[in-house]
């Protein structure tokens, strides 16, 4: 069902959202977090409505969208409920792997939250923004599934599934994704084993590891 109203921008601090005149529980009959698909005059795209409470719901306008609304008081909008948002590797423009990954280039990350979209950029070879832009996601925001689906979306081959046992941690695949211990012990950090060496996003390249803060790893196939 597509539902249609008239609205305008709001601001808080550097970002823009719509708010939806209407109480959202009460007319859609859906609460938490809803996967939507959004239509502000031509431009189009998906996202999670942010609740406010009380079945208040804001539309969130990525700054890459922002930037390509007309300047006007107020905007046509529409939604329509989705069941789950789109999954990145479905708009990949990659038939072929991004590249042949025979060597690394380290990338720190600028600010904590970042070492999947580190690790991405160290394995694509693109900017550190852009992975960030592909996958639509900020500090801390890259789970583990997000960071797998995004090497599907770059046609980088990988096993099916994460190793966890413990007795091949000392001798890893030759490139690997490896999901480890954060130092404070509370959270867990990623980086990449490649050709002998640990490239982790914020001490830098590595000669050895302790295999006691391995988690798990992820076999990476590169052609």
């Amino acid at each position: 069902m597509l539902y249609e109203f008239e609205g305008h921008c709001l601001q808080e601090g550097k970002r823009h959202f719509i708010k939806i005149p209407f109480n959202v529980w009460e007319v859609c009959e859906t609460k938490g977090n809803i996967p939507v698909k959004v239509a502000i005059e031509e431009i189009t795209f998906e996202c999670k409505l942010i609740p406010k409470g009380h079945g208040e719901y804001y539309i969130p306008i990525a700054k890459k969208y922002y930037q390509q609304l007309p300047v006007m008081t107020h905007y046509a909008c529409s939604f329509e409920i989705l069941k789950q948002l789109s999954r990145i590797n479905q708009h990949s423009p990659y038939n072929q792997p991004i590249r042949t990954i025979d060597t690394i280039n380290l990338v720190l990350q600028p600010d904590e939250g970042l070492c999947g979209q580190a690790c991405l950029a160290m394995l694509s070879g693109l900017p550190l923004e852009e992975i960030m832009t592909i996958m639509q996601a900020k500090k801390w925001q890259a789970s583990l599934s997000k960071v797998i689906e995004t090497l599907d979306y770059f046609r980088l081959k990988h096993a099916d599934k994460m190793s966890y046992q413990k007795y091949k941690f000392s001798h890893l695949p030759n490139l690997c994704l490896l999901n480890v211990k954060a130092d404070d012990d509370k959270l867990s950090h990623l980086l990449i084993y490649f050709n002998g060496k640990y490239y982790d996003p914020t001490s830098g390249i590595r000669a050895s590891y302790d295999p006691e803060r391995i988690i798990s790893y992820l076999e990476i196939f590169s052609p």
